[in-house]
């Protein structure tokens, strides 16, 4: 050890635990794929990564004061006792003499991925402690069963979480991913359970905004069932969001959508944004502030995701509204309840892209006919290439290839656009050879 410099070992260190792209925080380098398969892939990663810096710190003393910020540098939360022993960890340190750095500096990324339903109230409070030591985080992702349990709907991250985020580390916080957690900041909250509303009393919180306005480097929301204003005000008393200036990707969902719309119906709060995830939930209520939303905001996107779970007859709506308001659009991504959704003759907005999802696992061969009609019809100007964005896609269409109309197959074939599997070949290459 001591005939090497340190700085070597740490270059060492930092390649035997990075994780590809585990800091960025940029539209581009965000998966196709449904968030909650994607967040499955980068749990296995940042295991993976965690077992290393352990293994790392364990072999000698010089070693662990070495790596110790790579051991930090990402915090993965899986369990709920791993919340105390992380705590008293930091805790220690934070006690040491003055003139070392704290541990929690180096941590750039928290992850907190909790299933466990037995999460107390002490649990959160402690999650909120903790969050205190990180001054520097850049990405956080929180996803862990909320209070109370006994209702899906009104299960809260507690303010204490957010508030201490807002409070700590606002400043460097440039992903914030609360997918799976309701933030709804009302004194009385309307929950839409099929279509009978439901008036349920809660706490007034304004965290999320108190959030949103400390983090002027927010590049990245995802919190599509959370709102940012009090639903219990109407909408000439809420509070606007701030203007954020670098907000490229946000999610969001029609339940909500109208939260982030300002009063001035010419005012862009979103100027940065290139990257747009709207969840469709049935049934579509709020159709009209979709429009609005569109038309204000994403007149410079890029790319869109649609989680579409409305029926199919209604996505050319929706595919008419971007061709007429996002002009620079040219990625479009559709997840769909199952191929059936895909209706024939669709047309697209002019994009060269086109990502398809389907939820429905081991579809039947009339669903992969459904396919397979509906891209064979499809119209795009610009399109060059469709890509089954999962693997399971790819397998379930080459499988059926034998038992499809060769006529079809071969229209399909003959396209000019390129259909794509999930890593980017071309599919038709392989049909030969199921053939």
């Amino acid at each position: 050890m001591s005939q090497m410099p340190p700085e070597l070992w740490l270059r060492v260190f930092d390649l035997a635990t990075d994780v590809h792209d585990l800091l960025r925080c940029d539209a581009q380098v965000s998966s196709d794929l449904p968030r909650a398969l994607v967040k499955q892939h980068e749990q296995q990663l940042l295991k993976h990564s965690l077992h290393t810096k352990r293994s790392i710190v364990l072999v000698c003393r010089t070693w662990s004061e070495l790596a110790a910020e790579f051991l930090y540098q990402s915090v993965l939360v899986t369990r709920v006792h791993d919340l105390a022993s992380l705590h008293e960890s930091l805790q220690r340190h934070a006690s040491l003499p003055s003139g070392r750095v704290r541990l929690g500096w180096w941590t750039r990324r928290l992850d907190v991925l909790i299933e466990d339903d037995h999460c107390q109230a002490s649990d959160y409070a402690l999650l909120a402690k903790i969050v205190r030591h990180f001054s520097n985080l850049v990405v956080v992702t929180l996803s862990m069963p909320m209070l109370p349990f006994n209702d899906c709907w009104l299960r809260q991250l507690p303010t204490s979480v957010v508030t201490s985020l807002a409070e700590t580390c606002g400043m460097s916080l440039q992903l914030f991913d609360c997918s799976e957690s309701i933030l709804r900041p009302c004194r009385q909250v309307w929950l839409l359970c099929f279509l009978v509303l439901e008036l349920m009393m809660i706490h007034l919180r304004e965290d999320l905004m108190m959030l949103l306005e400390a983090s002027r480097n927010l590049r990245v929301l995802r919190c599509p069932i959370c709102s940012p204003t009090p639903g219990d005000r109407s909408a000439r008393y809420r509070q606007d969001i701030p203007i954020m200036s670098k907000l490229e990707s946000i999610t969001l969902t029609s339940i909500f959508l109208r939260d982030y719309l300002p009063r001035n119906k010419d005012a862009n709060h979103l100027p940065a944004l290139r990257q747009l995830t709207y969840d469709c939930i049935p049934p579509p209520f709020f159709d009209h502030v979709w429009k609005n939303f569109v038309k204000l905001t994403c007149v410079n996107v890029t790319t869109v995701t649609l989680d579409f779970c409305l029926l199919g007859e209604s996505l050319q709506n929706e595919l008419d509204l971007l061709a007429e308001c996002c002009v620079a659009l040219d990625k479009l991504i559709i997840y769909l309840r199952s191929w059936l959704e895909m209706k024939p003759h669709l047309v697209l907005p002019p994009v060269s892209f086109l990502g398809l999802h389907s939820k429905f696992v081991k579809a039947p061969v009339f669903h992969q006919q459904a396919l397979v009609s509906a891209l064979m019809t499809l119209t795009g100007s610009k399109l060059k290439s469709i890509r089954l964005l999962h693997v399971s896609a790819s397998e379930e269409l080459r499988e059926s290839v034998p038992f499809l109309p060769a006529d079809d197959l071969a229209c399909l074939i003959s396209s000019n656009i390129a259909l794509e599997d999930h890593e980017g070949r071309l599919l038709p290459e392989t049909f030969h050879r199921v053939g």
